[in-house]
């Protein structure tokens, strides 16, 4: 614990609190407040690699005590530098450029050319104006970094976008000398985004412009450094209005995460960079070894990359998780909806505490029309499975299926309330019955038969069966904006568009909807294809298929379990699934597969040839073993 600790700090020239190191040690704060600070001067004041400022409450690792100078007696570097392009590995070093700073005055200047022996990327050529041709007779960067190294000196680096220019100077700092640089470096990127939360772009001319700043000699290296330095001189003056004095404070501001406390992953970055760039599911582990979350993603290696760095779209949640979080397990799944089922699942056998109830579910919406036999209604529902009355989507969210549902209630007039009727001349209609969203059969103003025939009309609509309601909306339209009643013809028009739409859904989904009894064959990575077995709504089997044996084995299955009485009752886990393939069928992409209906006896001659097209699809898709995580901030590009 104790190791863990310091190496904690190592990372922090400020320090950290007591409240922030007993954050990493426990998970719960305990109910006795004296008990962490005794317990952290026991840990640690007997161990010479710590020391305690009582005034700040904070615990510093020894190592960063020289630190704790005042802004104004601080050195500095500037540093930029201008490559070939590419990456780190890859690329070479084309121009050096440094400016020492004391006490915001520059105090001398450095600039190189360098030969880096490599050619230079054309577009890099356009933006710097640098040519092969001018680094023809320049020194190598084996013989500048000596003198680079002199003029830096132990000050403190600094540079706009400094994952960028470090990269470089370390790869060549590696190759040449044996170690990367030592010295602590300040970014000021992430001071700005710290200082600046309200400021869009934090790019080099975006922060000039914001104070003001004329830059001379744009994208090149001294140029560049002269500027940067100008940018520190400012973010330093809105450091200090917010109570920052000394080196350590501002070394410490830039690794800030947006909740005000130090950004800290223990994962290692290594370890991550090498995860499958695949489906699948991941899960982070704390040190003790609980699981504290599961999350899925089409591609775990970037999405597990992206917890790596201080990004400002990370809530509160996420940077207290990647705080706590030590380690990284990924299961591979051979599709994206294998890997929602599983994810699922893992949630609800396990309750990660990190994982919100219910957010990892699609918000998916339905219709549906039933709950009286004389006078059905037609009402919004989230469950995907309805014993009593017909069920019609799945939509995209409530406000959708609501959209739809108050359409088709001016059209036929059906009832939305809820209870059993008891039609009566004397009973006042509710506000829909006045305004004409329904017909009123509560108060006796329609007949059973004449209200059964507005339903059968309205799921003949929802069926993809009847043309009567798309001609009326057209009538209503151009009746309104002849008498010149316009927002009478804007309601009919929403209403036709919306009609549109569910015309659109009832002919992609057809006996899909509602409770669809299907097979769907996924493109699969770890095999020819996935195939998910759908009965009455419900997911009830599901497996890899590697040839033909297993589907002429799923094929018997399939036989069986139609043939067997359906369950009533669905089990929680029942409806998450169904929820997760119903949502999974509403975007389904053509190259997501094959969607076939289930019916006895079972159509072998009509699976064989989906099986080989899906099969042909897996095989066509890039798989991504050797792909390149998108990470952000890639550490490629200059600025931002």
């Amino acid at each position: 614990m104790r190791e863990a600790l310091f190496r904690y700090l190592c990372e922090r020239p400020a320090g950290a609190t007591t409240a922030e190191l007993l954050d990493l040690v426990f998970t719960q704060p305990g109910s006795d407040p004296e008990f962490g600070p005794r317990f952290l001067r026991a840990l640690l004041a007997g161990d010479p690699r710590f020391f305690f400022v009582g005034e700040e409450d904070r615990w510093v690792a020894r190592c960063w005590e020289a630190l704790r100078e005042d802004l104004d007696a601080a050195e500095f570097a500037v540093v930029d530098i201008e490559t070939t392009g590419g990456s780190a590995i890859a690329g070479g070093i084309t121009e050096i450029g440094a400016v020492r700073l004391r006490g915001g005055r520059v105090e001398a200047e450095f600039q190189q050319l360098v030969n880096p022996g490599i050619p230079i990327a054309p577009f890099v050529t356009r933006l710097t104006g640098i040519t092969d041709a001018m680094l023809v007779d320049q020194p190598p960067i084996a013989e500048v970094l000596p003198r680079f190294l002199e003029f830096v000196g132990d000050r403190i680096l600094v540079a706009h976008n400094a994952r960028f220019d470090l990269a470089f100077l370390n790869a060549a700092m590696r190759r040449h000398v044996g170690w990367p640089l030592a010295q602590p470096h300040l970014c000021t990127i992430r001071l700005a985004r710290r200082l600046i939360p309200g400021l869009r772009r934090c790019s080099l001319d975006a922060l000039a412009a914001h104070f003001g700043l004329f830059p001379r000699d744009r994208h090149r290296a001294l140029g560049d450094a002269r500027i940067t330095a100008d940018l520190l001189c400012c973010l330093m003056e809105q450091a200090r209005a917010r109570g920052v004095r000394r080196l350590d404070q501002l070394l410490g501001l830039q690794g800030q995460a947006r909740d005000g406390r130090p950004f800290f992953c223990s994962l290692p970055r290594d370890k991550v960079k090498r995860l499958p760039a695949s489906p699948g599911v991941y899960r982070f582990y704390a040190q003790d070894g609980r699981l504290l979350y599961v999350g899925r993603s089409t591609d775990v290696r970037r999405r597990v990359c992206s917890y790596l760095y201080n990004s400002r779209g990370h809530p509160g949640r996420v940077l207290d998780l990647i705080r706590h979080v030590a380690s990284v397990e990924v299961e591979e799944t051979g599709s994206e909806l294998e890997a929602a089922l599983r994810e699922a699942e893992w949630i609800r056998q396990y309750k990660p505490p990190y994982n919100r109830r219910g957010k990892h579910l699609p918000r998916i919406a339905y219709l549906k029309v039933g709950g009286d036999r004389t006078f059905p209604r037609l009402v919004v529902t989230r469950r995907p499975v309805s014993r009593v009355g017909r069920l019609f989507g799945p939509f995209p969210g409530w406000a959708s299926a609501e959209r739809a549902r108050d359409a088709l209630l001016r059209l036929y007039g059906v009832r939305s309330c809820s209870g059993r009727l008891y039609p009566a001349p004397r009973n006042a209609p509710c506000f829909a019955g006045q305004v004409g969203m329904c017909s009123a059969p509560c108060a006796a103003r329609i007949d059973a038969a004449a209200y059964g025939a507005r339903v059968r009309g309205l799921i003949e609509l929802l069926e993809g069966r009847d043309a009567w309601a798309r001609a009326e909306l057209v009538r209503r339209r151009e009746t309104a904006s002849a008498t010149l009643q316009f927002e009478a013809a804007a309601r009919a028009q929403r209403d036709l568009e919306v009609i549109d739409d569910l015309m659109r859904r009832s002919r992609k989904f057809r006996w899909a909807s509602g409770a669809p009894e299907c097979l769907i064959l996924h493109p699969s990575r770890r095999a020819r294809a996935e195939a998910y077995v759908i009965l009455g709504g419900y997911l009830v089997h599901r497996q890899p298929l590697e040839g033909e044996g297993d589907l002429d084995r799923l094929a018997a299955w399939v036989e069986r379990a139609l043939a067997e009485p359906r369950r009533c009752t669905p089990a929680p886990a029942d409806i998450e699934r169904a929820s997760i393939v119903a949502a999974w069928l509403d975007a389904r992409r053509e190259e997501d597969g094959v969607v076939l209906p289930l019916r006895r006896p079972v159509e072998l001659a009509e699976w064989r040839p989906a099986l080989a097209s899906v099969a042909r699809t897996a095989a066509d898709a890039p798989h991504g073993e050797g792909s390149t995580p998108r990470v952000s901030p890639p550490p490629e590009r200059k600025d931002e």
